[in-house]
């Protein structure tokens, strides 16, 4: 979209190498952090199940990191590098402070940078010029806050004062598993209709609308059942994994579009 067309296929490589080690970093900078907290959540994780020791997966970090910024640098261009870094110290902050201090919904806005880092590749005159990347950076936070929303319940819940409780504030406060599951529906079926408004305004056309409202259907019934027995860990499971379906539709969706038809 910010290219106005396909770009050139070594250039489309570089960025998704880019992204995918700056994803894997992220993440795996994550389980770093939540090596402890991952025995008790989730022990089949790589540094509980001490498939890997911590140093490995910091020296794994710190790597992925580089070298996607490293191309990003070299190929792209200094805006987007800007906001790449930006990106990154953000994610990382999320992990290693802000998730706990300030909550799960401090994560989408964080998230949309991605977006951004995508657009100021191939357009960087246009970040403050367009409303596209925009829009495109609004859809992208709504199902983010959808998808760690649903996410939440999923560790393990405490009791306070006779109250049941998620481990992870929302935005400062903590909400119990059903208020999650609740925000993560509402969220998602944002999402929904900013993916339909994204359709018309970038004339992404049947390509993209078609799966995506079908996937999105799927998605919000879901976890419709998971809202309505928040305390049932294999339907959260299953609302977790559609919701992450659900963008994996959307961005193959606008992938297709960009490539067939502008």
């Amino acid at each position: 979209l910010a290219n106005r067309g396909f770009p050139e296929w070594h250039l489309a490589l570089v960025g998704l190498v880019s992204a995918l080690l700056a994803y894997a970093a992220i993440h795996a900078f994550n389980d770093f952090v939540d090596r402890r907290r991952d025995i008790e959540c989730w022990p089949g994780r790589p540094i509980p199940s001490r498939r890997l020791n911590s140093l490995q997966v910091l020296l794994f970090v710190i790597s992925c990191f580089a070298v996607s910024l490293g191309l990003i640098w070299y190929f792209f261009n200094f805006t987007c590098f800007v906001v790449s870094l930006i990106a990154v110290i953000m994610g990382c902050l999320y992990s290693a402070w802000l998730r706990d201090l300030v909550g799960y919904l401090v994560l989408p806005p964080i998230q949309g940078l991605l977006w951004l880092c995508g657009w100021t590749a191939f357009s960087p005159d246009t970040l403050f010029t367009s409303w596209m990347p925009w829009v495109l950076y609004v859809f992208s936070a709504c199902w983010q806050a959808g998808h760690i929303m649903v996410y939440s319940p999923l560790h393990p819940i405490r009791k306070v004062k006779g109250k049941t409780l998620t481990q992870v504030p929302a935005l400062f406060v903590t909400t119990s598993p059903n208020s999650a599951a609740i925000l993560g529906f509402i969220f998602l079926v944002v999402t929904l209709g900013m993916g339909v408004f994204l359709s018309f305004y970038a004339n992404l056309g049947p390509v993209f609308m078609i799966p995506f409202i079908v996937m999105g259907l799927v998605t919000l019934y879901i976890s419709l059942g998971f809202m309505r027995d928040s305390a049932n860990f294999a339907k959260g499971i299953r609302a977790f994994t559609s919701a992450t379906y659900f963008m994996l539709v959307a961005r193959l969706g606008i992938l297709l579009s960009v490539f067939l038809f502008f």
